[in-house]
């Protein structure tokens, strides 16, 4: 790097990080509120273990200390804006390492602005950090690569038992990496003690989870079954493959530079390890049906690669030209895909504007259908509201009953938002037997008024209580709890107490739950 190029560059890295960082506090239309995941990660705050049913621990750490700092919007948002503007600054890492100038590392971290961590890097959700774990081990294995030091070994072996912590995804990559390395001139690692060495301290680092599991009756792979049967089998393999376009769309010409250069340029030769993860892990989400997203912790790596691609192309003096071309192409691609990838617009000017993309798949939701709203949207509508409900209900209760009552929903949203917005008002807290709420529900039901929060009108269980009383119901076609209703049932019979208390000893059970 010259020391013109080497001026230019760490300015320019400083500038695309800070700007990452801000980006995604300025994206987000006001009338939208948390997504549906993100209640349920923060309520992981009041009940610190070493796993969850979704998620190792390092969200749950995250949670209390936003919790700490009183749960507001931008602390919510604190972290996966920052895990994104970190991940900018590891490519700018990878892009130096690699001998990339300013170009390079413009044309990668406009790619990355891009792209489809726009969306990722908003939400409280373990993919940002995960994503960020991909590009590090990615720019430990050039490291190493560059210099085959011991040390680079080691801290892949950290920063791999730190990421099992946040994302069990992570195996994906590991079950990618081996096979690569068979395929390349770095499978002499196999015989080295220092490449086990580092495998011992990433399993040492994730132990504690490992034994979580198995107190529980290994939780992930019941959770992974169940992910497969209502998620991961509709996802067609092709989908998969027309996504990975689409999500990195006005990137493309980058990332995709990047994969060639890996497998056909003489200065790229000697990371082609890194072509042949790419080709081994896509392989194994096809085969295995997973979601489009699962790969995104790919392109970042390709990004950097990609742009110095482009600077080696564009490197004699009558080719400069093209250079602001191509600088300014992603932008204008990415320009009318905005609204795609961010929530910029009402949630009624992003329906219409959807519509314009509905062939591309974007209004598609994980039931195959197209919908008024992409998914993540429509979930990041009617929690504030529906806790509003479930306020209005408890301040109906006499005293009594409400040291006898029960907040009780049909999913983790719902249990999530009602905490969340309730923290303030004294309410007692929601449950649920979906998800980890399962390890947080009381062992025994016996509560003579429920407020009830159900996808559909409690109409089967009228008979089976003294009175029912309907609070209020959410109507919004673009939301995705229109229809929920919040009641007040009250002196419910024994049969309906049987029938919970059995449900509740039933997910304590599969989950060994004392």
């Amino acid at each position: 790097m010259n020391p013109i190029t080497s001026h230019f560059f760490r300015p320019l890295l400083l500038f695309l990080v800070i700007f990452k960082f801000a980006l995604s506090f300025l994206s987000v239309h006001p009338a939208y509120q948390l997504q549906r995941d993100e209640y349920l990660y923060l309520d992981e705050a009041n009940h610190l273990a070493w796993g969850f049913l979704e998620v190792p621990p390092a969200l749950a750490v995250q949670a209390w200390i936003t919790k700490a700092f009183g749960n507001s919007w931008y602390m919510v948002r604190f972290w996966p804006a920052l895990f994104g503007a970190l991940t900018m600054l590891v490519i700018g890492f990878m892009v130096k390492r690699l001998n990339g100038g300013w170009f390079a590392l413009a044309l990668a971290g406009i790619g990355f602005l891009a792209s489809a961590y726009l969306r990722v890097n908003i939400l409280f959700q373990p993919n940002a950090l995960e994503f960020l774990f991909w590009s590090v081990y990615l720019y430990f294995l050039i490291c190493y690569i560059q210099q085959p030091k011991a040390y680079y070994l080691y801290a892949l072996g950290i920063t791999i038992g730190l990421g099992l912590l946040n994302k069990y995804s992570i195996i994906f990559f590991l079950a990618g990496t081996f096979p690569a390395l068979l395929l390349s001139p770095q499978r002499t690692l196999l015989l080295q003690r220092h490449f086990y060495g580092a495998i011992i301290i990433a399993l040492l680092i994730f132990l504690p989870n490992i034994i979580w599991q198995v107190q529980h009756n290994i939780p992930f792979w019941q959770h992974m079954q169940e992910l497969k049967r209502n998620q991961l089998d509709l996802v067609k393999p092709k989908d998969f493959l027309l996504d990975q376009l689409l999500m990195n769309l006005p990137a493309l010409f980058i990332w995709l530079a990047g994969l060639l250069a890996l497998f056909l340029a003489n200065w790229a030769r000697p990371y082609r390890l890194i072509g042949w993860i790419y080709v081994a892990v896509i392989a194994i989400f096809l085969l295995l049906h997973g979601k489009s997203y699962y790969a995104l912790g790919l392109y970042p790596v390709l990004l950097a690669f990609g742009g110095v691609t482009w600077e080696h192309l564009l490197n004699k003096k009558h080719q400069f030209y093209l250079r602001p071309i191509l600088l300014v192409l992603s932008l204008a691609v990415m320009a009318p895909l905005v609204p795609l990838l961010l929530p910029v617009l009402s949630p009624e000017a992003t329906s219409q504007y959807c519509q314009k993309f509905k062939a591309t798949g974007v209004l598609r939701w994980e039931d195959g259908q197209d919908h008024l709203l992409p998914q993540d949207y429509a979930d990041m509508l009617g929690w504030a509201e529906m806790a509003g409900l479930v306020r209005q209900a408890y301040a109906t209760l006499s005293d009594k009953e409400r040291t006898e009552a029960i907040i009780w929903c049909d999913n983790y949203g719902e249990a999530g938002a009602v905490n969340f917005y309730n923290a303030a008002y004294n309410l007692p807290r929601a449950h649920s037997t979906n998800a980890s709420y399962a390890l947080w529900c009381p062992a025994v039901v016996d509560s003579n008024v429920v407020i009830l929060v159900s996808e559909e009108a409690p109409t089967d269980l009228l008979p089976h209580f003294q009175s029912a009383q309907i609070i209020g119901q959410l109507k919004n076609p673009l939301i995705r709890e229109n229809g929920a209703h919040v009641s007040i049932l009250r002196k419910p019979d024994a049969f309906i107490l049987q029938r919970l208390n059995a449900e509740i000893a039933a997910e304590r059970r599969k989950f060994e739950i004392e």
